[in-house]
């Protein structure tokens, strides 16, 4: 077992969770199949402390959500019950070290939210610096000597004073135009902060200030080169066009040439935002500024170690977007989401299958949004969670009042699918609806199919088991989905408009009849989307499919009983 030691990993605990915006952190040790706790934020003990089972600090059971993640080295979505805790969110990172799984950390949240890009980089940080740890337990946590930088004597100075947000503005102002434009590069060290942490504040002053040296020995006549701040730096520059960019790449490189810290090269990244004022514009210094800031922020985002020239287009993109995630968020509890119902029918003898349960928000500012609009960015914000539980508990209690024996599909994201708990919403919304299992059809996409595990091998049989029919959504994208169709278990798939839209291209048309030819082999039902035409709907006829969808056979609405006959007529004619 690794020993403890509690102020470096307290400390970095601390740090990751300021980062990803929790409170609760915690890290286990893996050893023989079981995990032990080993340390965590003050938050994450008390809830610890206090979980369902207080006999040991031992997890004897690995989740198998857990065991998947520890194996695929992968950030993953976590039930909090599976570790007798009680929270809204939780989530699991492994810590690899000597070729294995050795650790895990464990976020908590009182938020809903997703792994996505914002958190993978303070997750890798961390884990890497607990790889380190546990994979020389027994060395020094502060490197036992620094290197002076050239032209210095030991001890190692203090790191560069900081520049006030006042004074930058002040610089910036104070670089007139004169014949020429200015340029902004915001300089920043990817990754620094878990650098600092690990090696603690003597050598982060180090380094600091040989970065110092480096860049401003990069500068020329007439620039200007401030640190703002943390590691963070500043340059005013009259260069354009390519020398401009050739000035920001040599930068970079400075950054990257290995330093000596403790006996051993350390290599290091950065990232630049870039602005630039044209001549004969004059700009606020602070808009300049902010404009910097985002421009760095959209190149850490993407993954660092790059130069991000500011868009204003991007600026106004990502705003628009900040503000439809806001108002999201308030869809569902200001009544703004409604169903619609898009019938489908079976080709064989013109008869209505079932509906499809289709989402709309009726935005107050915006108008009507359909999917394609919001779901993007209600799956990266983890709304997709209270959305689809929404919607399946609707879909099904309005299903229930339709008269006669129709069917239901209702769509499923990856997300939620994954969920430990989905199959009890579907059950906890059948048993309130009172709609039966057997009418019921979910639709998932490639994306669930891909994963290809027990897990989801266990949610498909648990769902067909009950009664309840499975449909693949957007089937043949890339023509990869083929080898789906014998290894996991459904019953229709649907081949998106696209797709169909594309049958007169003799490639296409090809791929299609071996799809429909594969499926039908397997007793596995064949729909066509997106049919907008009697040709069309004749052509998908001949080649074998099953059943057909589009807005020939019937448009969305409210209530899908006032179209069925006409769904009917259409279908066979």
């Amino acid at each position: 077992m690794v020993s403890r030691s509690s102020q470096t990993v307290s400390a970095l605990l601390r740090f990751a969770a300021s980062r990803l915006d929790v409170t609760a952190i915690g890290t286990f040790l893996v050893e023989d199949g079981k995990a032990t706790f080993w340390d965590g934020t003050d938050a994450f003990r008390h809830q610890w402390a206090r979980r369902n089972d207080t006999s040991s600090d031992d997890i004897t059971h690995l989740p198998a959500l857990l065991t998947h993640a520890l194996q695929s080295r992968k950030a993953a979505r976590m039930d909090p019950a599976a570790f007798g805790l009680e929270c809204p969110y939780a989530a699991v990172m492994p810590v690899h070290a000597g070729g294995s799984a050795r650790a895990f950390l464990l976020i908590l949240s009182a938020r809903h939210r997703w792994l996505g890009s914002g958190a993978a980089s303070p997750l890798q940080d961390a884990a890497d610096i607990l790889a380190e740890l546990l994979g020389h337990p027994t060395a020094p946590l502060l490197p036992p000597a620094l290197p002076a930088p050239p032209a210095m004597e030991t001890p190692a100075p203090k790191s560069p004073s900081t520049l006030s947000h006042s004074d930058a503005l002040w610089l910036i102002r104070d670089m007139r135009t004169g014949e020429g434009g200015k340029a902004l590069l915001m300089l920043d060290i990817d990754r620094f902060r878990s650098l600092n942490e690990a090696l603690g504040s003597a050598a982060g002053d180090f380094i600091l200030y040989c970065l110092y040296e480096r860049l401003e020995g990069a500068t020329g006549p007439g620039e200007v080169m401030a640190r703002l701040g943390g590691d963070r730096f500043l340059i005013l520059t009259r260069r354009t066009g390519e020398s401009l960019t050739q000035f920001a790449a040599h930068l970079l490189e400075r950054v990257a040439a290995p330093l000596p810290v403790a006996g051993e090269p350390l290599e290091m990244q950065a990232t630049i935002g870039l602005v630039v004022e044209e001549p004969g514009e004059s700009t606020p210094a602070a808009t300049l500024f902010m404009q910097a800031d985002k421009a760095l922020r959209r190149g850490k985002a993407d993954g660092g170690n790059r130069v991000s020239i500011h868009d204003p287009e991007h600026d106004a993109t990502m705003h628009d977007q900040s503000r439809l995630e806001l108002d999201l968020g308030a869809a569902i509890r200001t009544d703004q989401l409604r169903l619609v119902y898009q019938p489908y029918v079976n080709l064989a003898d013109g008869s209505v299958a079932g509906v499809e349960a289709l989402l709309r928000w009726q935005h107050p500012g915006r108008g009507e949004l359909t999917p394609s609009s919001f779901m993007t960015l209600a799956e990266a914000s983890g709304q997709i969670l209270p959305i689809g539980s929404w919607v399946l508990r609707e879909a099904l209690c309005r299903a229930a009042e339709w008269p006669g024996e129709i069917g239901l599909s209702v769509n499923v994201s990856a997300l939620q699918f994954q969920q430990p708990d989905f199959i009890s919403q579907i059950d906890s919304a059948l048993s309130l609806s009172g709609f039966p299992a057997d009418r019921l059809e979910i639709e998932i996409t490639e994306t669930v199919l891909m994963r290809d595990d027990p897990e989801t091998l266990g949610q498909l049989r648990t769902l067909i088991a009950r009664g309840i029919r499975i449909a693949l959504d957007d089937f043949g994208s890339g023509y990869s989905a083929l080898s789906y169709l014998a290894r996991l278990p459904h019953h229709r798939i649907k081949l998106d408009k696209t797709f169909v839209d594309d049958l007169d291209n003799p490639t296409t048309n090809k791929v299609i009849r071996a799809i429909v030819s594969s499926a039908r082999t397997q007793g596995i039902a064949v729909t066509a989307e997106g049919i907008e035409t009697e040709a069309r709907l004749e052509q998908v006829r001949r080649l074998g499919f099953t059943h057909a969808q589009g807005y020939l056979i019937g448009l969305p609405q409210e209530n899908p009983m006032e179209g069925l006959e006409n769904a009917r007529c259409r279908a066979s004619a």
